[in-house]
């Protein structure tokens, strides 16, 4: 799923400001940006720090940066309690699960949830991997590639080690790359 496709899937209305969306990436499953924010503040007996961990993460397309939480499919109960066996809540199928949460955040005014969610992403910091990669991002994006850059590049991108959407945008990147030589 690319960035933008996550930003669509994202945006909110008032029909669907509580429902939190996880997409299946290997054996994860992934929340993003509000998805993300909801999950993690899913009320429940959990203390602050055994909640679903936000990672923060950067591409070329969004270089400010998006957020996610993960989880497999055996921790739902941990984390989103009585809510699995819930057939009005709970939606899956086998790329996408749905949370209809808005009976859990009763009485929360989250009708403002772009400020809410950009000052939550505020405060997340990214790793020193995703610094190290947005620097690269920001670097490869200002100088023209060449053809040894880019097969440079390919070598020693680690695909062994790699999820099928990380080797997908990297196969996006070598091809937009690739059109940057050949202009």
């Amino acid at each position: 799923m690319s960035v933008e496709e996550i930003y669509e899937t994202e945006k909110r209305n008032e029909d669907n400001l509580f429902d939190i969306h996880f997409h299946l990436e290997g054996s994860f499953w992934r929340a993003y940006e509000w998805s993300a924010y909801l999950s993690r503040n899913f009320p429940s007996d959990l203390k602050d720090d055994e909640r679903l961990n936000p990672m923060k993460k950067t591409t070329k397309n969004c270089e400010e940066g998006y957020v996610q939480v993960g989880l497999q499919l055996p921790s739902f109960d941990k984390y989103f309690p009585n809510v699995t066996d819930n057939e009005e809540i709970f939606e899956m199928n086998s790329k996408h699960i749905t949370i209809h949460a808005e009976s859990f955040f009763k009485g929360e005014d989250l009708s403002d949830y772009e400020t809410i969610l950009n000052e939550w992403k505020s405060t997340i910091k990214l790793s020193s991997k995703e610094k190290k990669k947005y620097k690269e991002i920001k670097i490869e994006s200002n100088i023209k590639p060449t053809l040894d850059s880019l097969l440079k590049e390919i070598i020693r991108y680690p695909i062994e080690s790699k999820n099928l959407i990380e080797s997908l945008r990297f196969l996006s990147h070598i091809r937009d790359m690739a059109i940057k030589i050949t202009e």
